[in-house]
Formats: structure tokens, sequence, C-alpha cells
């Protein structure tokens, strides 16, 4: 049943997370859907082909939807059918910036069209829209001068009185000789200074909402599109895996149950009694940039300020922008104050570009990604002193790297070798890991960070600086080190 009172244009709706084509998992799938028509088949049959057959990711699958939509949307405008199409069509259309309202009309087929990445990207899309239904589905198309759209080349739009082996893309002269910058990985004062900013948002909510998303880029080293990604389900799910939440009396009512003011603050204790026995993190799971699931570890201050939140901010958004449109919110964790966009949830796009800006306002280099950098950098300096403490210099590159990877959920460990190569650069400014290199020594030296930090460390620690001090043994300060000592 459509819902005539939304707009006419064809729009893309998310399937839920569950949703299966012929037994196989094609969660968020994008549906082509208007007031007219219902299920727009041509469009769906073509993101059908993709998810189920080749396995695009759903961001993929949304983003070749959107193109379409605006496509079909445009040929219904002019009362073109979508298979009666051809070359002088599709360059119009993009001559009016590929928009489903453009009314731009080229003079004569020869017109040049200046084609950016946008365009570039519209032109690709729709041609293999073409050339499914031409080549896999058979469907005849309108010829146009001895081609159809399916075998269009995007050299054709761009030079006049040129053949297509010849024709080269015309960019602008300033995109052509544009290079692509390096972004850095902020400092952990830098990537504090941001997310201290995040707060002052005039919109407490949306303070709330950023601030999280910063914090866990930082602290558990997620994509955008892992958080973006982050449900309510998967974050409960992770609380009833632990030993703690289960012993729980009806745990699973009490997770069910979260927004009831009792159970949650049961929810707060419980994790706070995981704190007391020393555990730092809950595992969800998230999806990875190839739409894969994969567990990121929420650190446990962080799990329950995400419940704080998803019991008050979020519940706010849901009263204030879903329910008086009469949209059910999907379950991601983030929503978006646009209900009818992208299934209601923040978009890694707009989290990104939120923080791009904030970045550049406090004239830091960096991105939300790169705050996600700053975490993998501070993890794999962990790994590096603890696996130079363990072998001196007998350590491996490889093991670093490995381990680093398999942490991070990364596939190549080559892709971390930048992190080792910055950290050790910073060695060799700073100078190197505390390492002890007898054997017999690391008793007691193990004995004395244990005392040092025991109940009666301060005694101790008094009584060790006069036993170093009688023996003439000066203290070495480096401000701002860390070390590792087994």
């Amino acid at each position: 049943m459509i819902d005539t009172s939304v707009p006419w244009e064809t729009r893309l709706v998310l399937s839920d997370d569950a949703f299966e084509v012929d037994d196989k998992p094609v969660g968020k799938l994008p549906l082509a859907i208007n007031r007219d028509e219902g299920l727009v088949i041509c469009i769906q049959s073509f993101l059908l082909e993709g998810a189920v057959r080749t396995a695009d990711p759903w961001r993929t699958s949304e983003k070749y939807g959107y193109i379409l939509c605006q496509w079909y949307d445009y040929l219904r405008l002019n009362g073109i059918g979508v298979f009666d199409a051809d070359e002088s069509d599709l360059r119009n259309f993009l001559l009016g910036g590929g928009k489903r309202d453009g009314n731009v009309r080229a003079i004569r087929r020869t017109n040049e069209l200046t084609l950016d990445s946008t365009n570039v990207t519209k032109l690709n899309v729709i041609v293999a829209f073409y050339d499914f239904w031409e080549r896999v589905r058979g469907v005849k198309l309108r010829s146009f001068r001895g081609a159809t759209l399916a075998t269009l080349n995007q050299e054709l739009f761009t030079r006049a009185n040129r053949s297509i082996s010849k024709a080269k893309i015309n960019y602008s002269r300033a995109g052509a000789n544009k290079t692509k910058k390096q972004v850095g990985t902020p400092t952990p004062e830098e990537a504090e200074m941001v997310l201290e900013r995040v707060l002052d948002q005039p919109d407490d909510n949306r303070a709330q909402t950023w601030y999280l998303i910063g914090s866990i880029a930082r602290r558990s080293g997620s994509r955008a599109c892992g958080i973006s990604s982050l449900t309510v389900a998967k974050l409960l799910q992770g609380l009833a895996n632990e030993r703690l939440f289960r012993q729980l009396s009806d745990y699973r009512n009490v997770l069910k149950g979260h927004l009831v003011a009792e159970n949650r603050r049961l929810i707060v204790r419980t994790l706070q009694r995981m704190q007391a026995e020393r555990r730092t993190f809950i595992y969800c799971d998230v999806r990875n940039k190839g739409g894969d699931w994969v567990p990121i570890a929420v650190p446990i201050e962080l799990c329950t300020e995400l419940i704080d939140y998803i019991c008050t901010c979020r519940q706010d958004v849901i009263r204030t922008r879903f329910l008086p449109k009469s949209v059910t919110p999907p379950d991601n964790v983030f929503l978006s104050y646009k209900p009818r966009v992208s299934g209601g949830a923040l978009t890694p796009e707009a989290m990104s570009n939120f923080y791009n800006s904030l970045f550049k306002e406090l004239e830091i280099d960096g991105t939300l990604h790169r705050l996600r950098a700053t975490f993998c950098e501070e993890v794999i300096r962990d790994i590096y002193i603890r696996e130079r403490a363990v072998n001196g210099r007998a350590w491996q590159v490889n093991n670093v790297l490995e381990f680093a990877r398999k942490l991070l959920g990364h596939k190549n460990p080559h892709s971390l070798e930048h992190y080792l190569n910055n950290i050790m650069a910073q060695e060799l400014m700073l100078g190197n890991p505390v390492m002890v290199y007898s054997v017999e020594d690391v008793p007691y030296v193990r004995a004395a960070c244990e005392a040092l930090a025991g109940p009666a460390q301060e005694s101790f620690r008094a009584e060790f600086k006069d036993f170093l001090n009688e023996r003439g043994v000066q203290p070495i300060v480096e401000e701002d080190r860390r070390y590792a000592l087994f």
C-alpha cells in the first residue's frame, strides 16, 4: 500500500536488516517506490541483480538507486518511456545537472558536455542499467545512430566531431591538475579538543549525538559506516552475551525493556559491576566497509553513555521528528532529523561532513576517519611497546602488524605499516621503551611495579626512592612517555 500523501517523486525505502531474497541476506536493500506505480520494477530488478548476484554493499545499491530514481522521474516528466530513451535524452539529462526536473536542451547533437565526477558516475550507472536490461534480460532498446544507451561510451559526450576511440574526457583544467591532499592523524590532545567543541552545539540533542559518534570513532576505532550501522538490537545483544547480564533474573526482558527506568538503572549497575571486575569492553557487531558484520570493542564507560542516550536523546528524536510524520524509526542508534531521508538514520556521509567542517574550523589536520586513525595508532603503539619489551632487539615488525590487523579488523597488515613507521619515527626522537635484558631481573622489576601500585604504595615509593638515592641512581624523566615492563 503506497502512502498517497507522499510526493510524486520516485523515492528509496530501505528494507530491514533481516530482508532475504532466495534465502540470501540482502539487509537494507533499497526499494524504489513512487505513488503512481508502487514498486518500480525496472529499477528494482537492476538493484536486486547487484545485491544478490554480485553482492553489492547496500550503500552502493542505495547510491545507484538514487541516480536511477532521478533518471526515471526525468523521463516521466518528459513523457518518455524508460526503454524509449536514447543518447539525446541522456545528454539533456546530464546537461541539466542530472536532476529529475532538469529543463536544459541541447540545440544540436554535437554540443559539448563537460563531465565532472558526479556526472561521470551518473552516466556510468545509467549505462550499466541499460546494459543489464539489453544484455541480461534481452530487452530491445531504442537505437540512435547505431547505438543504444547500453553501448554508449562516456567519451562520446566530451568532444565534437571526434571518434569515440580518440575522444578524451573534457574535465575542467582545475579538476585535471588537482592533487589529493594527504590528511594527517590528530594527536590524542587534538582529538579531545574536537570532541569538546562538539558539545558546544546549540542543539543539546545533536551535541550529544555528534559527541557519541566521535567518541565511538576515537575510542573504539570504528569507521563511519560502522557507526552509522550500529543498532540498538546489536548493542543489547552485546550485553546479553556477557556473563554478568546472563546472571540477572529474566535478563532478556530487562534488556528488551531498557526504556523502563528501573531496567535502565539495572543495566547501568551491571555495567559498573563489569568495570569493577576489570572488564574493559563490550563487543557488538557493526557493518564493515565491505558490508560484512564485524565486532567492535566499545569501552564499558562509553557503552553506559550509549544506553543513556538511547533512552533519552534518541527517544526525543523519535517523539519530535518521526511520530508527527507517522514514520517508523529504524533500529539504528543514531537517527536523522529528516525521517524520510536514507531510511531515517544518520548516514556515514552526514557524519563525515559534520566532523570535516569542525576540523577545518579548529584548524586541525584531520577528519572523522582520522579520529579512528588516532585510536589505531594508539593500539599499534601499545602492541609495539609490548613486542619490544618482550623480545628486545629481536622484536619482529610482522608480529606487531599481524596482531594489530586482527584487533583492528583489517584484511591486509601492510595497510597498517604507516602507523608503525610514524611510531618508530617518534621513538627515534623520544627514546626507546624500558626493557629488562636479564631474565633473572624480571621477577624483581615486576614485583617492584606491583608494590608501587599496591595498597602500601606511598610508603614503598618513599623507601624505594631512598634506596636508589643511597646508591647514587638518578631518575630518568621523559615527559609524556609510556613504558612496558614485563
